[in-house]
């Protein structure tokens, strides 16, 4: 069997390029251009874009509260006071202005189609915007918590989001009939951001412990992965490089934290193999793996920005070469995510679909 380490690092962009950042709030990953985008709050309201290890530029300064940020197609939607805006990606020019109405719109996340999901922190209400149309509706009326992180989680039809104040408790919002459940108490307090990686796991940000919790996809806390921030806001895991970003809204940094979650797919571990072909391919494609002693399985196919869009389960698959076939699944165009958790560990890749 080969020896298989973690190597764990933190980058920040802080000291020599402090001066970019303003009280930053939220952090998103742009694939099409390499970069992180960060939005920020305090006496210089602006987007800037960040490549780690190279000065921060301005993407936009045409914003008046920018909070929440997400990434939809060709646009990076800002949450900006009551109203929701995009920008295009390539030019920064501002696209849409959508007044919602709200009193802050704080966390968002969407469907990775063309619906937006916003948290209204103030009113303690969560919204539904159709990007295409423009229409929108208050999905919850009351969330009697304070509402801030969003995330879409598409494979339990649901959407997660966490909470400020003291032991904000983590909550999920039907998809279906827009009903409010806790999936699990926290001791946490002021809890800002979440995010997912390829496994799973959930990350969540709070101000009480200036901590990244982690959790396991059934909400089991799993303690703090990342300590001594400075009030850590919306965060961004890039499940590219398992890379968590973190902006620092009290001292004005943004961090980069690699976590080293998963196996490299260049590994074979006690004859566990793994191939996606044709790669670029069509959705005709099938991923194949040889295990090395039956296993339960577990296959998930994420977008590039981490959100599921389906998973398999089997079980008890035996030992031998498996298939799973993409053609069923009817993907279109694009580039995705795959992860395949065995006993043997977390294999994950990345395939094509012309």
């Amino acid at each position: 069997m080969k020896s298989i380490f973690t190597l764990v690092f933190c980058f920040s962009v802080s000291s020599l390029f402090a001066q970019s950042f303003s009280s930053p709030e939220s952090v998103e990953y742009d694939v099409a251009n390499g970069r992180y985008l960060v939005s920020n709050r305090g006496a210089v309201k602006s987007i800037q874009s960040v490549i780690p290890g190279q000065a921060p530029t301005l993407f936009t300064s045409n914003v008046t509260s920018p909070a929440g940020l997400e990434i939809l197609g060709s646009k990076l939607w800002v949450c900006d006071g009551g109203r929701m805006k995009s920008y295009d990606l390539t030019t920064g020019a501002l696209v849409n202005n959508i007044n919602v109405g709200a009193t802050f719109l704080n966390g968002v996340t969407s469907d990775g189609s063309q619906f937006l999901f916003v948290s209204d922190f103030t009113a303690k209400q969560i919204y539904r915007i159709n990007t295409v149309t423009e229409a929108f509706n208050v999905m919850v009326a009351n969330t009697v918590s304070t509402p801030n992180g969003m995330w879409y989680d598409g494979v339990n039809n649901r959407l997660i989001f966490v909470n400020w104040g003291a032991s904000s408790a983590i909550k999920a919002v039907s998809l279906i009939d827009s009903t409010v459940s806790t999936i699990t108490p926290t001791s946490l307090g002021n809890c800002d951001g979440i995010g997912k990686d390829a496994a799973g796991n959930y990350f969540v940000s709070a101000w009480n412990t200036q901590s990244i919790n982690k959790f396991d996809n059934s909400f089991v806390s799993l303690g703090s992965v990342v300590t001594g921030l400075n009030n850590p806001a919306d965060i961004y895991y890039n499940t590219l490089n398992d890379t968590l970003a973190v902006p620092n809204s009290s001292n004005n940094t943004v961090t980069f934290h690699f976590l080293g979650s998963s196996l490299a797919l260049s590994e074979n571990v006690d004859d566990f193999t793994l191939d996606v072909y044709p790669n670029p391919g069509n959705s005709d494609g099938t991923i194949s793996y040889t295990l090395g002693e039956s296993s339960q399985v577990e296959f998930i196919i994420y977008g590039l920005d981490g959100t599921s869009i389906l998973k398999r389960t089997a079980s008890y698959q035996e030992k031998g070469v498996n298939s799973i076939h993409l053609k069923e699944d009817n993907l279109p165009t694009g580039e995705y995510l795959y992860s395949i958790l065995t006993s043997k560990g977390l294999f994950r890749g990345k395939f094509t679909i012309l």
